[in-house]
């Protein structure tokens, strides 16, 4: 494949030209974007690496700023710069400010809650692998043959380079949406190209152009309380952003024909 950024630019084309970054909050675990026409997005924050200075610590500085310019930074190969770009890519895409009909509104009325509870049946029995380490994951290895890929391995784990050699023989895959951040979701779809996909986590955007992809399903987070969620960012607990102003949600291919 020549174009390697490809899904990368079809995702910055659904960022309108007029939207502008409204502000921009930095949390412990998680960022988000909130724009001038009631758009929120959110992604996991990636520190800064050792001597390098922190992207997100120039918040005032995007505030005012074109939601696009600040969405292009998902290119990034600063990973702290990129999550920034994700989080306002997802505000043009994981938002409540979307009133017209849409895959996202029927999917916030009949399909939310947590992805691994959603999909436990469709996984009964198979081979799976889940790309990043979730939160909850037992339940998931009582029902499924499971490998678990990590860049920072808990006991139990494979390191995330052994996709190469798992992911060709799995029924089914769950990739973290912050395969964006680090560059590795192009080839991460390319191994799972024989497996169902399901993109899961706060990071992940909700658009259904991915499902033309490879991707089957996308779980992700949608804000509905920006002033409850801008709190919990200050909160230790990484889960606590479920139960303060966000919403999980399930948006499968089925749902979009």
């Amino acid at each position: 494949m020549s174009n390697r950024w490809f899904l990368y630019d079809a995702l910055l084309d659904s960022v309108p030209d007029t939207a502008l970054v409204k502000s921009f909050t930095c949390g412990k675990h998680w960022l988000m974007v909130e724009t001038d026409s009631g758009g929120i997005g959110m992604a996991q924050y990636f520190p800064p690496a050792p001597g390098a200075s922190d992207s997100a610590q120039s918040c005032h500085d995007m505030v005012g700023q074109p939601l696009r310019r600040i969405a292009e930074k998902i290119k990034s190969w600063d990973f702290n710069a990129a999550s920034i770009g994700l989080a306002a890519l997802n505000a043009a895409n994981n938002t409540l400010a979307l009133v017209e009909p849409s895959p996202l509104r029927t999917a916030l009325d009949n399909r939310h809650g947590d992805a691994f509870d959603f999909f436990l049946s469709e996984a009964k029995g198979k081979k799976v692998t889940v790309v990043g380490h979730f939160p909850g994951l037992g339940r998931l290895r009582q029902h499924c043959e499971l490998s678990i890929l990590e860049r920072q391995p808990q006991p139990g784990d494979l390191p995330d380079t052994a996709a190469e050699y798992i992911l060709p023989q799995q029924d089914l895959v769950f990739i973290t949406g912050t395969t964006f951040i680090n560059k590795t979701i192009t080839r991460l779809l390319e191994l799972s190209a024989n497996a169902k996909v399901y993109m899961v986590g706060p990071s992940t955007p909700m658009n259904p152009l991915l499902f033309s992809h490879g991707v089957r399903s996308l779980s992700g987070l949608v804000v509905v309380d920006a002033e409850k969620m801008s709190a919990s960012l200050k909160n230790d607990n990484c889960e606590a952003i479920f139960g303060h102003g966000g919403q999980k949600v399930n948006m499968v291919a089925e749902s979009c024909h």
